[in-house]
């Protein structure tokens, strides 16, 4: 049996090295559980928040969507979110209680790259929208809301205008938008 030289030595260090990180950046990310569940958040694609957190009475299933199945949902836009580098989606309808009942269709999509969220947001952008007070990169009418926050894109309709839709609207994203940063 041939001793070990060093050259043997010289091989195997960078083995040794790549074996000591791999294990030192494992053991880091088991001790960081809000670590382990924003990388499982971010991969797992873009979400709406619960109904109660963002004071709706109740939402509809939510529905998911991917490029396979995008057309089934926007028929006529879907070539246009393709091209930005649309990912996923999942949408929703949530019922805000109040003296009549208003309905807000919630729609969050997930993009290969924060410059594909941000161009949609552009395109769908209501030429009266405002800039909204509280949140960065979020723009509001009467009837819809579109906000981005990094490779996610959240777009809010309200069904039938009222005085209460942007401010429900607004809480909505602002939830949406607080969900983003954990």
């Amino acid at each position: 049996m041939a001793r070990p030289t060093l050259g043997h030595v010289l091989l195997a260090a960078p083995l040794v090295a790549v074996t000591a990180w791999v294990m030192l950046r494992g053991r880091a990310a088991l001790q960081d559980p809000a670590a382990v569940l924003a990388a499982l958040r971010a991969a797992h694609g873009p979400h709406l928040p619960a109904p109660t957190s963002a004071g709706a009475a109740s939402s509809s299933d939510p529905a998911s969507y991917d490029r396979e199945t995008l057309y089934q949902f926007i028929d006529g836009a879907a070539d246009g979110y393709l091209a930005r580098g649309f990912e996923r989606c999942v949408a929703a309808t949530f019922n805000f209680p109040g003296s009549s009942t208003l309905d807000i269709d919630a729609e969050a999509y997930r993009f290969a790259e924060p410059t594909g969220a941000r161009a949609q947001l552009e395109a769908e952008r209501p030429r009266a929208a405002h800039p909204v007070m509280g949140l960065t990169d979020a723009w509001a009418d009467d009837t819809t809301l579109v906000v981005v926050s990094g490779r996610d894109y959240l777009k809010l309709t309200a069904l039938s205008p009222r005085p209460a839709a942007e401010t429900a609207m607004t809480r909505l994203a602002m939830v949406w938008a607080e969900e983003q940063r954990r």
